[in-house]
């Protein structure tokens, strides 16, 4: 009589090149293993075999790791561009309310996507001059906080210092603000969501309060007391 064998589990069948949608699906999985290893820990081999294809297949969309990690940098600056495109579009009460409101949602997307956050900013991809595509996404994200800035001054409600300026402040705060609270570097007694809550709506009301002219504020800003 034949003992019958016992089979491990399947590994995800390999496809040929002729995969439907095989850049997305390579997408997919890098963006799964550099939500839990890093960048460090993303491979196109690993990525590959996530994909179920084989590596030569994935080389075919990107020359090496370098050009994997410009891509999903890339579609990170995209993504925190369009939220800031629908939150200043949802956002009532003018610029001030729109700036308040979009630094919220960019500490919001840091807690949520910080090893993103960390690739985008990072030191993982050196030479932005070798990807336009991430470089003009980064140039993006940086409009969408310029214009609201622009228009609040347009309107008076924003101080007449230079754009560029008032933009890298508010830049700088949100963008630090997520990497403090990812990093669990504020010596508080718990950084749960009500802290993160707090915090977020604090610092950034203060920012605004501080860029404001005299006499402007927007509707529904509470201050770092709500």
């Amino acid at each position: 009589m034949t003992p019958t064998r016992t089979r491990g589990p399947k590994a995800p069948p390999r496809r040929g090149y002729h995969h439907g949608d095989l850049k997305n699906a390579l997408r997919a999985a890098a963006s799964t293993l550099l939500a839990r290893h890093g960048a460090q820990g993303v491979s196109l081999r690993e990525i590959a075999v996530a994909a179920g294809v084989s590596h030569t297949a994935a080389y075919r969309h990107f020359a090496d790791k370098q050009a994997l990690l410009a891509d999903l940098a890339e579609e990170g600056f995209r993504r925190l561009a369009e939220i800031n495109r629908r939150t200043t579009a949802a956002t009532p009460g003018g610029p001030l309310a729109q700036l308040e409101a979009c630094g919220r949602a960019y500490v919001r997307f840091g807690l949520e996507q910080p090893r993103l956050l960390e690739l985008m900013f990072g030191q993982a991809v050196p030479d932005w001059s070798a990807h336009p595509g991430l470089q003009a996404a980064s140039e993006d994200l940086a409009q969408t906080l310029a214009g609201i800035v622009s228009a609040g001054q347009a309107t008076g409600e924003i101080r007449a210092v230079p754009l560029g300026d008032v933009t890298l402040a508010a830049w700088s705060l949100v963008h630090g603000l997520a990497l403090l609270i990812v990093g669990r570097r504020i010596p508080v007694p718990a950084i749960d969501d009500a802290f993160v809550a707090h915090a977020s709506r604090a610092c950034v009301a203060l920012l605004v309060a501080g860029i404001a002219t005299s006499g402007s504020n927007p509707a529904g800003m509470t201050g770092s007391g709500s």
